[in-house]
């Protein structure tokens, strides 16, 4: 007697991924996570230009009353910078005289004088007293003049003439302010405005610079911080006094 086998004797079937997910009440699509990534990167690298524009950036310094502004749009480096806080090489717009404060301004503009040195006499030499006319003016001439070297092609390329404005204390000034301060600006002639740097750079060789100094001679005028003309008439009045009888 043959036996027929039934339906349900037939062994079962594996079930496929889906099939399993779907039995397991798993039902929702899996994401595709590549855009999530490049999302993220999108973000980390605006983050970083961020940080790097607010902190990386060249900011205003500020010094004392006045800020210095690298690279200005204008050339004006500074505004109202008080002579006590002037440089070497700056050149000065608005500028009255060396007690006046002045605009710090890019030296290919245009501009009043520029700084080629300041330096205060020596106390130790002169113990305090002043040491004479003689003294104060032939030191301020030696740093004003000999001790400045010019760059030779900047002063020929200038067609007028140009003087060096010096400033030296007084017997006054010195002794009324405790002014030990010499000053010496570079100016035209003329009184206009000058365009350019016209220090030298540091010469290779101590041949060089005495060639640059004899190409670019400028003449020494002294100005300002004369004797206050009261205190003069106030010795004068003591030593004419007359002697009581």
């Amino acid at each position: 007697m043959s036996h027929t086998p039934q339906e349900n004797d037939a062994p079962a079937q594996p079930l496929s991924r889906r099939a399993r997910r779907t039995a397991a009440g798993d039902t929702g699509r899996r994401l595709n996570a590549v855009p999530f990534v490049i999302a993220g990167a999108v973000v980390v690298i605006l983050t970083a230009a961020l940080l790097w524009w607010f902190l990386g950036r060249s900011e205003p310094e500020q010094t004392g009353d006045w800020t210095w502004t690298e690279e200005p749009a204008d050339g004006v480096h500074a505004r109202d910078v008080p002579p006590e806080d002037w440089e070497t090489g700056w050149c000065l717009a608005g500028f009255s005289d060396e007690d006046s404060p002045a605009n710090v301004i890019d030296c290919e503009r245009n501009y009043d004088v520029q700084v080629l040195h300041r330096q205060e006499l020596d106390d130790e030499v002169t113990d305090g007293e002043y040491p004479g006319d003689d003294i104060v003016a032939q030191q301020a001439n030696q740093w004003c003049h000999d001790e400045i070297e010019l760059n030779p092609e900047a002063v020929q390329a200038v067609d007028t003439e140009l003087q060096i404005k010096l400033w030296h204390p007084s017997e006054s000034t010195w002794n009324s302010e405790d002014d030990r301060l010499v000053s010496c600006f570079l100016a035209r002639a003329d009184g206009e405005r000058l365009t350019g740097d016209f220090l030298a750079d540091e010469p290779d060789s101590d041949d060089e610079g005495d060639d640059a100094e004899d190409d670019a001679e400028v003449d020494v005028v002294e100005e300002g911080r004369e004797d206050d003309p009261e205190d003069e008439d106030s010795d004068a009045e003591s030593e004419e006094d007359p002697e009581e009888d």
